[in-house]
């Protein structure tokens, strides 16, 4: 695919913009320079390019000039090379169109670009300083990998190092060998702890009744000394409360019998306690403040009969702002005068020079010198005509002078040289164009070179191919002829060998399940045999002792059977009381002897089809090495065998496939020489014929460049000739034109110097017409005259002003005098002035001090008539309270009112007791605690109390030991859990199972998912090691100045590290060297890597994105020579706001094309 042309047609800050980026031309560079300022629009193209592709984003930023439903981008793109007219619009379907408007399937660009999405071909197929970089990261990450550095550079993917770093530390995080920190270590503990747990809780039923029982017997025993304790405690708290009221009946006894309870007393309101002492205060404070506001009147009187107000200072004010105005005035024109004075005087010095600068009288009439705009404008009019007149005439004069000259030269040569020979005929001239034109247009020299490249690399990929079929030797006939299997085949025996696999992995997995519980069964059934003995046989071997006994007895009847007898019966008997103490346990063994028979024949079943399989299995590896044999001799089991006849035979279609695409190559090569060969022959007999020398035995390219240059010399002299004549006959017209110039500039100049002479004869600057200079000057000045003079005026009515102002506020002043009968000098109006002003302060002042006094007074007097009235209040209170008590002063009632509280008091603390008594002995009334105190003894109920308070303590100390013993046995009981605990522990330990089966095959994805990138890296390097390290080797060479000599590999353990080669033999790995130095290494490996990719498959546009910035011109000019070279394979397109870089790339290639954005 190739972009021929690109329409920004409304798009960002383009508008109908367009980069035409034209034609390819057969065997040339297609490589282009988008040269644009900053912020000229470089990146809005490339998105624009994207955009084009792929689709606008729903949120494009580039909609800031431009709407939505407005954008629309258009291009031609040559794919398959034919030519479709494209465009993009913003919408969310049918966005593609062609020409005519009608949609485009996105299908058409999808196949071009073989599937690339947007951010794949971004990093596929671009490059800038952001990836340069992360390309030096890469090369530091992966160590210099090869097969890692390879694909970064094809890929444009650079951090695939750390992408498999960070999955082998993830992988490590889950299994670790002899790690304890490891999620599935975790997880294994986590399962001890809940099999610890569930053997802690689980319980046999007879221990758990035992533990119950313990619990009701310790729960019952503290009940009963809870309830003694509280029984006490009740009794206790009786005896308490007798004991608390008995002294508050001896208070109360002593309170009611006091003779000063002063009963007789009167009872005043309550609120006289809170009014008195107010009463006592304000008794003192009313009549102290009503002598003060006595005292203050008269002085306020005193101060206002003593004050005098200027009446005269009235006709003052009604003059104040005037007065104000002039002063300011007055004071202005007082400093300003001065300055405005020595101004005028400075614009008459002024005028003075202006006229003696135009050679005027000094006493002259300045504005009789003032000329008419109009007269002004057709003088400076005509002045400037002058130079052009003047120009006008030597330039004609000149110019005739020059054509004349050349004229006679071109006739003084009678005969011209032809530079290329004789003239050829149309005909032969024709015909040397077309076979030319065929030869160029041709594209069987660039073809024939990429077949020859491809033939190379297709035998290199072929002898690869070959070298991977080791051990196996012979020719590729003798390889064809090899059997191999077919993929059905191969997928029939994998299924059934996985299939074998799996039963020999169940069967093995169920014998060695079935073996650990028969071990387990039988030591189970050993300790029940070592604890006595409980099974069937054994207590019907004793019974039938104890039956044969008694026979015996009946029969002899002696005391020796008798004896006998008795032994076996309390054997007997001892067996069937152990049986029936350990019926759990017996029941048990029932279950285990059973269970152990059916293990045994389990075992011998698995055995059996543990064989079958296993003979399966080696029949099917068998059937496979059968087809191997003549390939390998390898010992392995079947899905080992399986995958090594896959790889043999994936190997062996490979180089069968190599071996074909070689020698159609081949074929290829033969039909494009030929056709090439023919086509040179034409151009060969075209030459002959011409009389062209010297152009046999060359390559098709230099064939062509010096057929080119000879037609070039044929028509550079036909050329010649032709403008040779041409120019004789322009020159002899030119003359006949020049002549005719020059009549009409002197023509032009006699008209301008009537013009001249007409104007100023009517002008006072007649005397000066011989010199445009003078006159030019004159007028400069001139024009200076109206400003000094309107400067002139203005000062001169300015003083005028002032002086006016400072006479009429004399005269003001004065006036004011007159009229106050004051006789004071005029000598200074702004001192006069000043003290009319003090003055009228001073009366103003003086007015309202007096007014002041006035409002004082007034005030006073009313506050002295509020006192008045509530004095008034005070005393009707106090006669009311004195006549109450039968007294006249407020001391007495305050010693009346001081024995009513506390007679209050003693009423109040009576009552109190009386309720505490009530409340102590919990009855309803006080007379009944009366009786119940009246009948008790003292000493007893303090005798009783004491003992009480001795066995509670015991009773306490006995309560917390039984509370101790109950919770410890609640506590083993509760352990036992008699709910669904063990079900919980269960279920947790299924869930930890679930988990790590999680991790398990996370795990197994994580370390496959890094073996195989790893191995796919490794048949990447195998794959293209040769031709792209060849292209990078070159690249990096050019690219560093030859500081570097090429690029080499070393093998480390598995891998191959990258080696820079220096100029001088030397080696620095690929992660050793210098930041700049590896940012040129991934730029060659790329750019190999690009030659790489298009050598396959249709090559699209390559965009660099001033990836230069850092670079000095010499490296510069090495990456535009490779630059060059890559785009004869696609098109390749660089972006860059460096102009020198323009220059460097033209000088490398000259063909290159720029497009300058506006």
């Amino acid at each position: 695919m190739r972009l021929n042309r690109l329409d920004l047609t409304r798009y960002g800050k383009f508008t109908d913009h367009v980069i035409d980026f034209g034609k390819v031309t057969a065997g040339q560079p297609d490589l282009h320079i988008i040269y644009g300022l900053n912020e000229a629009g470089k990146s809005t193209m490339l998105a624009a390019y994207l955009d084009l592709l792929f689709g606008m984003h729903t949120q494009t930023p580039y909609n800031f000039l431009h709407s939505y439903s407005a954008m629309r981008i258009g291009a031609q793109l040559e794919i398959d090379d034919a030519a479709h007219e494209l465009a993009r619009l913003k919408q969310r379907s049918g966005s593609l169109i062609d020409a005519s408007g009608s949609p485009v399937n996105d299908a058409l660009l999808v196949g071009a670009l073989g599937g690339v999405t947007r951010d794949a071909y971004r990093t596929m197929f671009s490059l800038d300083d952001a990836s340069l970089a992360e390309g030096g990261n890469a090369i530091i990450q992966s160590k210099g990998e090869l097969g890692e550095l390879l694909f970064s550079a094809s890929s444009g993917l650079a951090g695939l190092s750390k992408a498999l770093a960070a999955a082998g530390e993830e992988a490590a995080g889950f299994h670790k060998k002899r790690s304890s920190s490891t999620k599935l270590a975790e997880l294994k503990r986590a399962l001890e702890t809940l099999k610890t747990e569930r053997n802690a809780i689980d319980t046999f039923a007879t221990a758990y009744s035992s533990l119950n029982s313990a619990h009701e017997t310790a729960k019952t025993a503290y009940d009963g000394a809870t309830a003694e304790l509280a029984e006490a405690r009740t009794r206790h708290g009786g005896l308490n409360r007798i004991l608390t009221a008995l002294p508050l009946s001896l208070e109360l006894a002593r309170l009611q019998a006091d003779p000063s309870n002063q009963a007789e007393l009167p009872r005043p309101p309550a609120e006289w306690f809170t009014l008195l002492p107010q009463l006592m205060r304000d008794e003192t404070r009313l009549q102290a403040l009503l002598k003060e506001k006595d005292r203050a009147i008269k002085q306020v009187q005193r101060e206002i009969d003593g004050m005098t107000v200027d009446e005269e200072a009235r006709l003052i004010a009604v003059h104040e702002k005037k007065l104000v105005d002039g002063i300011s005035r007055f004071r202005a024109a007082d400093e300003d005068l001065p300055k405005r004075r020595q101004s005028l005087a400075e614009q008459d010095g002024a005028l003075a020079r202006l006229l003696a600068d135009l050679e005027r009288p000094p006493h002259d009439d300045a504005e009789a010198l003032l000329l008419p705009a109009s007269t002004t404008a057709i003088i400076r009019d005509l002045i400037e005509k002058r130079s052009g007149i003047d120009v006008q005439l030597s330039t004609a004069e000149r110019e005739f002078k020059r054509s004349r000259d050349a004229l006679e030269r071109l006739r003084e040569r009678e005969t011209i040289e032809a530079a290329a020979g004789e003239a050829l005929d149309d005909f032969t001239l024709d015909r040397l164009e077309t076979a030319l034109a065929r030869l160029t247009s041709s594209d069987l020299p660039s073809r024939l070179a990429l077949e020859e490249r491809g033939r190379t690399q297709l035998q290199r990929n072929l002898e690869n191919r070959i070298g991977m079929l080791s051990p196996w030797t012979g020719d590729m006939n003798a390889l064809a002829a090899t059997r191999a299997a077919d993929a059905r085949q191969i997928e029939t025996w994998r299924a059934h060998a996985i299939a074998t696999d799996r039963r020999l992995s169940d069967h093995q997995a169920r014998l060695r399940e079935l073996q650990t519980e028969q071990v387990s069964m039988q030591a189970r059934l050993a300790a029940f045999h070592a604890g006595g003995a409980i099974n069937d046989t054994e207590a019907q071997a004793a019974r039938g002792e104890r039956d044969d006994a008694w026979q015996t007895h009946l029969t002899k009847l002696d005391d020796r059977t008798a004896r006998i007898f008795e032994e076996a019966m309390h054997r007997d008997d001892g067996v069937s009381a152990g049986r029936l103490a350990r019926a759990h346990e017996l029941a048990e063994l029932r279950q285990l002897t059973r269970k152990t028979a059916e293990n045994k024949a389990g075992i011998e079943y698995q055995r059996d089809l543990l064989a079958e399989a296993e003979g399966e299995h080696a029949t099917l590896s068998e059937k496979i090495g059968a087809l191997l044999a003549e390939a390998s001799e390898i010992e392995m089991n079947a899905l080992d065998r399986i995958a090594a006849l896959e790889s043999w035979t994936t190997r062996r279609a490979e180089a069968l496939s190599a071996w074909e695409q070689v020698q159609q190559a081949q074929a290829d090569i033969i039909d494009v020489r030929e056709e090439l060969d023919g086509i040179c022959g034409v151009l060969h007999a075209a030459l002959s014929e011409a009389g062209a020398r010297g152009l046999h035995q060359l390559t098709p390219v230099e064939l062509a460049r010096g057929a080119s240059d000879f037609l070039s010399r044929i028509k550079a002299g036909a050329h010649e000739r032709a403008a040779h004549e041409k120019s004789t006959a322009d020159l002899s017209r030119d003359i006949t034109e020049r002549e005719r110039a020059r009549q009409d500039a002197q023509l032009s100049a006699d008209r301008w110097q009537d013009a001249w002479q007409q104007v100023l004869s009517k002008t006072w600057l007649a005397e000066h017409a011989h010199s445009v200079a003078a006159i030019g000057k004159m007028l400069s000045e001139l024009s200076k005259l109206p400003a000094i003079l309107k400067d002139r005026q203005d000062l001169a009515q300015r003083v005028y002003a002032m002086e006016r102002d400072q006479t009429q506020f004399r005269d003001e002043v004065s006036a004011l005098l007159r009229k106050l009968d004051d006789d004071g000098s005029m000598d200074d109006p702004l001192v006069i002035t000043g003290q009319l002003l003090d003055r009228l302060k001073t009366a103003t002042r003086d007015e309202q001090a007096r007014t002041t006094r006035h409002e004082n007074l007034e005030k006073l007097r009313v506050e002295r008539m509020e006192l008045a009235g509530e004095l008034a209040v005070h005393e009707a209170q106090k006669t009311r309270i004195t006549a109450y008590f039968g007294t006249d002063t407020l001391a007495a009632v305050e010693s009346f009112l001081e024995q009513a509280r506390e007679r209050d008091r003693i009423e109040a603390r009576i009552a109190e007791l009386k309720a505490q008594i009530a409340q102590s002995l919990q009855v309803a009334h006080f007379d009944d605690a009366t009786r119940t105190l009246a009948e008790i003894d003292a000493g007893s109920v303090e005798r009783e109390a004491e003992e009480l308070s001795t066995r509670i303590a015991d009773l306490t100390d006995r309560t917390r030991e039984l509370y101790a013993e109950t919770t410890r046995a609640k506590d083993k009981l509760d352990a036992v859990g008699g709910d669904d605990a063990v079900a919980q522990i269960e279920a947790k330990r299924r869930t930890v199972l679930l988990e790590v089966e999680d991790v398990a095959t996370r795990y197994l994805t994580l370390r496959t998912g890094i073996l195989a990138a790893e191995q796919a890296l490794h048949i990447y390097r195998e794959k293209h090691r040769s031709s792209m390290m060849n292209r990078a080797s070159e690249a990096f060479s050019l690219i560093t100045g030859g500081n570097y000599s090429g690029l080499t590999t070393q093998i480390d353990g598995s891998s191959e590290i990258l080696i820079g080669v220096s100029r001088d033999g030397g080696s620095k790995l690929a992660k050793e060297m210098s930041t700049g130095t590896q940012f040129q290494l991934y730029l060659a490996l790329r750019l190999a890597g690009y030659e790489e990719f298009a050598a396959v498959r249709p090559a699209v546009p390559f965009i660099a994105d001033d990836i230069m910035e850092s670079f000095d011109d010499q490296r510069s000019e090495e990456v535009f020579r490779l630059l060059g070279e890559m785009s004869k394979v696609g098109q390749v397109i660089y972006l860059t706001h460096h102009r020198h870089l323009c220059d460097i790339a033209k000088t490398v290639v000259p063909q290159v094309k720029i497009h300058q954005l506006p």
